[in-house]
C-alpha cells in the first residue's frame, strides 16, 4: 500500500516534468528533416543543461522493489527535467554515432555473397522515429537501472504506465499534431494515415503494433526474454529447432496456392522493419559477437549441430522500435511495423508515398508493369537500384514491389504479378465506363485500388481465414448477418505483435517441392525450395511460362500439415549461401521465430492459454486439453517448466479446431486479429458507405478462380481455388467460361 501510495505522489511530479518538457522547442528551421540530426531538433546543447547531477556508474549493486525505488530522493534528482534531457541527448548522440559507423561499413562492404536491399522508405513525416524510440528505451532502462529498481518480466507493466509519463520533446514527436484528414474520407491513404479519423495515426505504416499481453522483457523493460521462471537458462533457439522434426506430411485439404496466398497477405499486413544505419540501410555488422539486443538477434549453434557445423551462429538486424500508441514517451520497447496495418493491398501498392509514386506508370491509372514477348501477361518490373534476390542481372532484375520481400520466393512474386495484371485490367476498364477521367491518373487509380483491395479483403475472409481456423471460428469472430457489416471507430485495427511474430508463422505449412506446369495443367518439373528462394532465374523461364508455371503447380500441390514438423529447405537450408572463402551459411526459419519472439518480449505459451479461456498449466501434463500426452511430452523433454514454453513451439503441437489447420490458442489469436483488422478498418468493403448494394454484389459475385482465370495463363481453375481440385467437391472449371467483372454497377 505504501509503495502505491508513493507512486500516486510522483504523478504530480511527472505532470511538472511534462508541462516543462513540452515547451522545450526546435532550435533549427528551415532544413529538409533528413539533413537535421535528432540530437540537434532537442532544442538544447550540453552546456545549458543543468550540471548538478551526474550519472552514477558505482551505485550500489542491492537492488530496490519496485516502485519503492522511484519514492526516494535521488529519483526526483534524476527525473528533473533537465536531467532527463541529459539523458536522452546521451543516448541520442551514442544512437546516431553507431547508426553513421554502420553506413560507413555499409557503403564499404563489397560483398557479393549477401543480398544488397535498397534503403527503407521512412515515411517524410516520421523523422527518425525508430531512432529516438529506441534512445527513449535505453533512456527508460538507464533510469531504472540508476534507481537501483528490482525490474524483471513480470513487472513490466508497472513499469510502462511510470515511464510513460514522461513526454518527450513535441520537435521529436512526429505525432504531435494530427494530419488533415478532411480530403481522405472516400479513398486509402497509402501510409494507412487518416483511415480512424478519431485516431489518424493509428494502423499507418511506420507505427508499433499492438499487444495482447503486456511485454514480457528479462529487465522489464527492453532485455529479450531469455530466463526460465526456475532460474536457469531457456533452451538456445537453435536447441528447440533441433528438436522438432524435418519429416513433414502432406496434407490433401489444401494446396500451396493457399500457402503462398498467406504469406502474401502477412507481408500486407506487417513488415518487421529492421533497424537501419544513418542511410536508412539494413544493418550489416550483426555478428557472433554482437551485443546490443537492440541492434542485433544473435542465435548460437552448437559444435555438433547436424546440419550447421562449423557455423557458430545466425544473425540478423533486430526490428527497429517505435512509440506505443503514437505517444511519444519513455516507455517499454514496442517495434515498428513498416507496412500499413490494413488489409489494403500494400504489398503492390506500398505503403509510403515515395514506393507508391515509384510503382504508378503515370497515366490511366496504371501501375508499371513489364512486357516479355514470351509471356501472354506482363511480370512485375525490375528494380531500378538494389537487389533483393541474390542472382539479379541486367536483363533479368529483381521485381520491384510495394514491400521488399518480394523475392522472397517465386511462388511469392506471382501473387504479387496477378494483382498487378488485375489492377492495370480494371483501370482499362473504369476508363472505358468512365471516358471523363481518361485524363484524371488519381481517380482512375483509386477507384480501381479500392475495388482491387475489395477483392483481396473479400479472398481473405470468405475463403482463405476458413481454411485457416475453420468456419466455426470464422464466424463466431468476424461474421456478419446481412449484405453490409458496420465500423467500430472503437475497435483498433492495428496488428497485434504476438499474432505476426508468432501465430501467423505458418512456416509448418511450407513444403520443399515446388511443382512447375503448363497452362494446360501438364507437369513440367518440380524444382526446390531453395531454387526460388530470393532468385529470379525461374520468374524469367520464358520457355516454361515464367511465374505462370509455378502458379498453376500451386493448385495441385498439397501443403504440408500444419504440426511441428517443418520442410528441410526453410529448418535448416534457409537462404543458403556459399562465401569467397567457400564458408556455407544457412538460416533456420524457427530458430529466427523463437528467437524473434523472445526479442518482441512475446510471453509464453502458458499465459495466451488464460487468454484465450484455458487453464494456466502447473504441470506439463495440464497441455492435455489442447494437444495429446506425446506432444506434451516432447515439450518437457525441451524446457523445464510450462511458463518456458514459447508461444510459437506451444501453438504448433496443439490438436486442430474443427475444420481447421492450427489450434485453439492459434485461432484464438488469428481470429481477434482479423476481427480487429475488420470492425476496426472503417474503408473495409463490407463496411456501410463504401459501395452500393449492387456494387457490393458485384464484388461477391466475381468468384475467386475467375480472378485467376483473368490474371494468369491458365486454362482450368477448381471452384475454390485454396483448395486441391476434386471431381466431386472442388471441380475445375474452365477459365473461358468465366464471366468478366461486372462493372455495370460504376457507370
Amino acid at each position: 500500500m505504501r509503495a502505491v501510495i508513493l507512486l500516486s505522489l510522483l504523478v504530480a511530479f511527472i505532470s511538472t516534468i511534462n508541462c516543462q518538457w513540452s515547451t522545450v522547442q526546435q532550435t533549427q528551421r528551415g532544413l529538409p528533416v533528413q539533413h537535421i540530426s535528432v540530437v540537434k531538433t532537442i532544442g538544447f546543447t550540453p552546456n545549458t543543461l543543468n550540471n548538478r547531477f551526474v550519472l552514477q556508474n558505482d551505485i550500489s549493486r542491492s537492488r530496490i522493489p519496485f516502485p519503492q525505488c522511484i519514492s526516494n530522493e535521488q529519483s526526483q534528482i534524476l527525473l528533473d527535467p533537465s536531467t532527463l534531457q541529459k539523458l536522452l541527448h546521451q543516448k541520442l548522440q551514442e544512437e546516431e554515432r553507431k547508426l553513421k559507423q554502420e553506413r560507413v561499413r555499409n557503403d564499404g562492404l563489397k560483398n557479393n555473397d549477401i543480398m544488397d536491399f535498397d534503403a527503407i522508405q521512412l515515411r517524410a513525416d516520421a523523422l527518425n522515429g525508430a531512432l529516438v524510440a529506441r534512445a527513449a528505451t535505453k533512456v527508460s532502462a538507464e533510469i531504472m537501472s540508476q534507481l537501483g529498481c528490482e525490474t524483471n518480466s513480470t513487472l513490466t507493466e508497472r513499469i510502462d504506465r511510470f515511464l510513460r509519463r514522461v513526454r518527450l520533446p513535441p520537435s521529436l514527436c512526429a505525432f504531435n499534431t494530427n494530419p488533415d484528414c478532411s480530403g481522405f474520407t472516400r479513398f486509402r491513404t497509402i501510409t494507412g494515415v487518416c483511415n480512424n479519423l478519431e485516431r489518424p495515426y493509428e494502423g499507418s505504416s511506420q507505427t508499433a503494433y499492438t499487444r495482447l499481453i503486456p511485454a514480457a522483457y528479462d529487465d522489464g523493460i527492453s532485455t529479450p526474454r531469455s530466463r526460465s521462471v526456475l532460474g536457469g537458462p531457456l533452451p538456445a533457439c537453435r536447441q528447440i529447432s533441433i528438436a522438432m522434426s524435418s519429416k513433414p506430411v502432406f496434407d490433401t485439404s489444401f494446396n500451396n496456392l493457399f500457402v503462398g496466398y498467406g504469406q502474401f497477405l502477412v507481408h500486407d499486413i506487417s513488415l518487421a522493419t529492421p533497424v537501419t544505419d544513418s542511410g536508412r540501410t539494413p544493418i550489416s555488422s550483426c555478428s557472433c559477437s554482437s551485443q546490443d539486443p537492440d541492434m542485433c538477434t544473435i542465435m548460437e549453434i552448437s559444435a555438433n549441430d547436424p546440419f550447421m557445423a562449423g557455423q557458430k551462429c545466425m544473425t540478423m538486424p533486430a526490428t527497429a522500435q517505435a512509440f506505443t500508441d503514437q505517444q511519444c514517451t519513455l516507455g517499454v520497447k514496442d517495434q515498428m511495423n513498416g507496412n500499413s496495418h490494413y488489409i489494403d493491398l500494400s504489398v503492390t501498392y506500398g505503403s509510403t508515398k515515395k514506393t507508391a509514386v515509384g510503382l504508378r506508370a503515370g497515366r490511366d491509372g496504371f501501375l508499371k508493369t513489364a512486357k516479355k514477348s514470351w509471356s501472354k501477361f506482363d511480370i512485375p518490373p525490375g528494380q531500378r537500384e538494389g537487389k533483393s534476390c541474390t542472382d539479379s542481372t541486367e536483363t533479368q532484375k529483381c521485381f520491384a514491389g510495394g514491400d521488399s520481400r518480394l523475392m522472397e520466393n517465386v511462388l511469392l512474386s506471382g501473387i504479387q504479378a496477378q494483382w498487378l495484371r488485375i489492377h492495370n485490367l480494371f483501370a482499362k476498364k473504369m476508363a472505358e465506363i468512365h471516358p471523363e477521367w481518361k485524363n484524371n491518373d488519381d481517380v482512375l487509380y483509386d477507384e480501381t485500388k479500392k475495388i482491387s483491395s475489395a477483392l483481396h479483403q473479400r479472398y481473405t475472409y470468405d475463403f482463405w481465414l476458413p481454411i485457416l481456423i475453420g468456419k466455426q471460428a470464422t464466424q463466431q469472430y468476424t461474421g456478419d448477418s446481412g449484405l453490409f457489416s458496420r465500423y467500430d471507430p472503437n475497435v483498433r485495427g492495428v496488428v497485434i505483435n504476438e499474432a505476426v511474430t508468432a501465430a501467423l508463422r505458418l512456416h509448418t505449412l511450407v513444403r520443399d517441392l515446388y511443382t512447375r506446369c503448363t497452362p494446360q495443367a501438364k507437369l513440367i518439373d518440380q524444382v526446390w525450395l531453395h531454387d526460388i528462394l530470393a532468385k529470379s532465374k525461374l520468374a524469367y523461364d520464358g520457355a516454361n511460362n515464367g511465374v505462370d508455371s509455378l502458379l498453376c503447380g500451386a493448385l495441385y500441390d498439397y501443403g504440408f500439415a500444419g504440426d511441428a514438423n517443418f520442410g528441410q529447405d526453410i529448418h535448416h537450408r534457409l537462404f543458403e549461401t556459399t562465401t569467397k572463402t567457400g564458408e556455407v551459411k544457412r538460416h533456420d526459419i524457427v530458430a529466427i521465430n523463437i528467437c524473434r519472439a523472445r526479442e518482441h518480449g512475446i510471453p509464453g505459451y502458458n499465459a495466451f492459454r488464460e487468454l484465450c479461456g484455458l487453464r494456466r498449466a502447473t504441470r506439463f501434463e495440464d497441455f492435455a486439453d489442447t494437444m495429446g500426452p506425446a506432444n506434451a511430452a516432447k515439450l518437457q523433454s525441451i524446457y523445464d517448466h510450462p511458463e518456458d514454453v514459447d508461444l510459437f513451439i506451444g501453438m504448433n503441437h496443439e490438436n486442430h479446431v474443427p475444420g481447421g489447420l492450427v489450434g485453439p490458442v492459434s485461432a484464438c489469436i488469428i481470429g481477434t486479429q482479423f476481427r480487429n483488422l475488420k470492425y476496426g478498418d472503417r474503408l473495409f468493403y463490407k463496411h456501410e458507405g463504401q459501395f452500393t448494394p449492387e456494387q457490393l454484389t458485384a464484388i461477391n459475385k466475381y468468384t475467386y478462380n475467375c480472378f485467376i482465370c483473368h490474371s494468369t495463363d491458365i486454362e482450368k481453375v477448381a471452384l475454390n481455388p485454396f483448395k486441391p481440385p476434386n471431381d466431386q467437391t472442388n471441380p475445375l472449371g474452365l477459365c473461358s467460361e468465366c464471366p468478366a467483372f461486372d462493372f455495370n454497377s460504376w457507370r
